[in-house]
């Protein structure tokens, strides 16, 4: 009898990249937390669409999932855990993405939040696509998120842009 032939899958060919950033919030950790949910985002992000697939608690949790660009993009809470872990993985036809966010010792009076996003490209459009992203632009994303949660916090009320 002749061995069956292996299929073993291509070497790694997505391009990926990984960034990292950290958010200072003065604030209260159960206060700035819970809006870290695509139900919350609408009452401080003026540009925030979402649809929600599942989310049986209404709000952020394990397990839900809801769509953004048009439904494009998948999002899937991978882990959450109240006042100290979120994970998000998000997927489209040419990338995935990770987002996880971990609270990070502060003093008193302060939040902190550390973001890492790693993205990797799924076919060759993905892979272009992914090497021209830089760093810089995703820390003035959160630069711009953190401005307007910021606003929220200190007045109750959504910042136009």
């Amino acid at each position: 009898m002749q061995p069956s032939a292996v299929s073993r899958p291509a070497p790694s060919t997505g391009s990926r990249v990984r960034f990292t950033h950290t958010q200072v919030y003065r604030a209260a950790l159960e206060d700035v937390f819970p809006l870290l949910c695509p139900v919350r985002e609408y009452e401080y992000l003026p540009q925030w669409q979402c649809r929600i697939v599942r989310l049986d608690s209404g709000l952020i949790e394990e397990g839900g999932v809801f769509t953004t660009e048009d439904g494009g993009d998948v999002w899937v809470v991978a882990r959450y855990v109240s006042n100290k872990s979120i994970r998000f993985i998000r997927v489209n036809a040419w990338r995935t993405m990770s987002y996880s966010i971990d609270v990070q010792p502060a003093p008193p009076g302060e939040v902190r939040l550390h973001w890492e996003q790693v993205i990797t490209g799924l076919d060759a459009e993905g892979n272009r696509q992914v090497e021209v992203l830089r760093e810089s632009d995703f820390r003035q994303m959160l630069d711009g998120m953190q401005a307007l949660l910021q606003h929220y916090l200190d007045s109750g009320a959504m910042r136009q842009q």
